[in-house]
């Protein structure tokens, strides 16, 4: 190819990169930009990309690079990448992982990595941090979520820009695919690094991009564009069917003093597909004002109930509510006449199911569930909330109980401490500290000291692990707040 041509590409690229920059406002005259820079490939093109757009637009730039010390490699790597700064004046920040972890490396490492740039950015000022996520990684993304269900907002893959720390992720490459982030960087006579891991098929990612991508690929070259386009429709066919939806709840439904109440008509003349997404906005829309979760399969089962001729029925959801037609009403309901009392928890500990909320006494409840089943989930006036992410294994699970003696949290890549001592530490009163919960991982590592804090062992990020919210709700003392 013509060595213009071929400069005309790049030029390209550097175009439609500054343009969108600039249209979503991440690239903005006075920007304090933080680069997570690992010295692959994309992460080159990233750095090569934001260097040029910084002749068109006034922001400042750091560069951040993590030590895994995973790979004989990687000193060598963290040198060549300071040099490469240092001589373009770009203020540059190594941070080492100093303690690897033995199993579970990936979700570990990728724990650190953004732990760091969290702790970069609060103390450095920085608003926006930028990691190099391309259109590939987006479309492996979508294919193991694809894999693992949900509902479908979950579908839409990588978010382009999200809130984090103190300010912003971004992943700016998400328009541009593998390929020409190669074609870039040899164009551009980038150096940059292959971390062979990427090759082990151990790992669910690596067998999509290895194995299944490149058959997509084949049979048709423009799958990665279709696989964009298809997380962009499906972002929007789920916030138009959320706000049809939130119309028709608004306009039907009304609340009472036990629970929730609307017309039996308003879903018999409704198709199949419309009754799904009102019963999915709905219960969505009631877990805003109460603790009630349900899951798909109960939803499953109100398709089946709403669509039988008789006059009354009622379907338990829950310990506490029931779904039931009165003739011409249908009622999402309180129990009345049915024993709710909480799980007995003394002296043993019990199983966390994911997607379902334990009710631990008349104070507190916890619960397992994704990310899209909790959005929107708000507590009651005199009730608090406290959560964090969880990242788990398919089969990993999770126990809650009391606290024992001797018991140890680790609070940070290096502290650990007595959860007594962490009481005392931070002057947690007696009352409080008897209604404490603990939740335990397999190996009785503490995951969660709630509702006060979490361990560090429990911190993840993207990963082939599966990533939950663990929620737990509990009434304030009158007398004071949880600290």
């Amino acid at each position: 190819m013509d060595v213009s041509i071929k400069n005309q590409v790049s030029a390209e690229m550097q175009r439609m990169f500054i343009e969108q920059g600039k249209v979503k406002g991440y690239l903005a005259k006075g920007n304090h930009v933080l680069l997570a820079i690992s010295g692959g490939v994309d992460s080159m093109v990233l750095l090569d990309l934001m260097l040029a757009a910084k002749k068109e637009v006034a922001f400042s730039l750091g560069v951040v690079h993590i030590n895994h010390q995973l790979r004989l490699e990687s000193a060598d790597e963290a040198a060549y990448l300071k040099a490469y700064c240092q001589e373009r004046k770009i203020p540059f920040i190594l941070e080492t992982w100093k303690e690897p972890a033995t199993k579970g490396i990936e979700a570990a490492a990728r724990a650190f990595r953004y732990h760091t740039f969290a702790k970069i950015m609060h103390t450095d000022g920085y608003q926006v941090v930028m990691t190099a996520h391309h259109g590939n990684d987006q479309m492996e993304t979508i294919l193991m979520k694809i894999v693992r269900g949900g509902q479908l907002g979950t579908f839409a893959g990588i978010k382009e820009s999200q809130r984090f720390s103190n300010g912003q992720l971004i992943r700016p490459l998400l328009s541009f695919g593998k390929e020409q982030l190669y074609e870039y960087a040899a164009e551009q006579k980038l150096v940059y690094f292959e971390d062979q891991t990427n090759q082990e098929l151990n790992v669910q990612r690596n067998r999509i991009r290895h194995l299944v991508i490149p058959q997509l690929k084949q049979e048709n070259p423009q799958v990665l564009a279709h696989f964009q386009r298809f997380a962009q429709q499906i972002t929007w066919a789920d916030q138009l069917i959320k706000k049809q939806m939130k119309k028709v709840i608004e306009e039907q439904v009304k609340e009472t003093h036990d629970g929730f109440v609307f017309p039996w008509r308003v879903v018999q003349e409704m198709s199949l597909e419309e009754r799904y997404y009102f019963l999915y906005t709905l219960f969505d829309w009631a877990n805003r004002k109460t603790n009630l979760f349900i899951n798909e399969q109960q939803i499953d089962q109100l398709l089946e109930q709403v669509d039988r001729p008789k006059g009354q029925w009622q379907l338990t959801l829950d310990r506490s509510w029931v779904f039931q037609r009165v003739y011409e009403e249908i009622a999402l309901v309180r129990k009345n006449d049915v024993e709710n009392e909480p799980v007995e928890i003394i002296d043993r500990f019990i199983e966390i199911e994911p997607h379902k909320q334990i009710i631990l006494n008349e104070k507190a409840w916890v619960g397992l569930f994704t990310p899209d089943e909790v959005a929107g989930f708000r507590f009651i006036d005199d009730w608090g909330e406290f959560s964090h992410d969880v990242w788990l294994e398919p089969q990993q699970t999770l126990f809650i109980g009391k606290r024992q003696a001797g018991d140890r949290i680790q609070l940070n890549e290096k502290l650990t401490k007595k959860v007594s001592r962490y009481f005392i530490d931070k002057k947690i009163p007696d009352l409080q500290r008897k209604d404490a919960w603990v939740v335990k991982d397999e190996q009785k590592k503490i995951i969660s000291l709630l509702p006060f804090t979490y361990s560090h062992l429990s911190i993840g990020v993207e990963t082939d692990k599966i990533h939950y919210i663990l929620l737990y709700k509990y009434q304030k003392e009158a007398t004071g707040r949880r600290t």
